[in-house]
This record gives structure tokens, sequence and C-alpha cells, in this order.
């Protein structure tokens, strides 16, 4: 719920170092440009969901060595 409260923030700080990138760079160098743009977007996106998306009391006490009770044995986990 908290990353969809704060989408429109999201949204503005992934849209910021693409434009900062299109201005300084892009206009001569386009493929740089995109690459380092979506690589930013994707890292960004990684920590958010991370850091977000994280409960609070992770590890579940139910889980010990945060492998579930029926997950098979032979998965590592």
């Amino acid at each position: 719920m908290t990353l969809l409260f704060l989408a429109p923030l999201i949204w503005i700080a992934a849209a910021v170092p693409w434009v900062i990138l299109h201005s300084t760079i892009g206009t001569r160098h386009r493929r740089t440009t995109l690459t380092a743009g979506l690589i930013f977007t994707l890292w960004f996106t990684w920590f958010l969901v991370t850091w977000l998306g994280m409960p609070d009391a992770y590890p579940a006490p139910l889980c010990k060595g945060n492998v579930p009770p029926w997950w098979p044995s032979f998965i590592p986990g």
C-alpha cells in the first residue's frame, strides 16, 4: 500500500534523472543516455520494492532459516 501511495513521488524521482541525462548527454550520445537511464530506473525500482515492500517482521518466526515448512528439501531455499 505504501508503494501505491507514493507512486506519484516515485514517478517524479525516476523521471528527474532521465531529464538530466537527456539535457546533458542525450543530444550527442543517445545509446549511452538510454542505457544509463534504463539501468538507473531498474536499480531504483528494485531498491524501492525491496526497501518499502519488505515487512518489518522479516524473517518470519514461523520459517526457520527463512525456509517455509512446506518447501521441498531437494530444492535449495
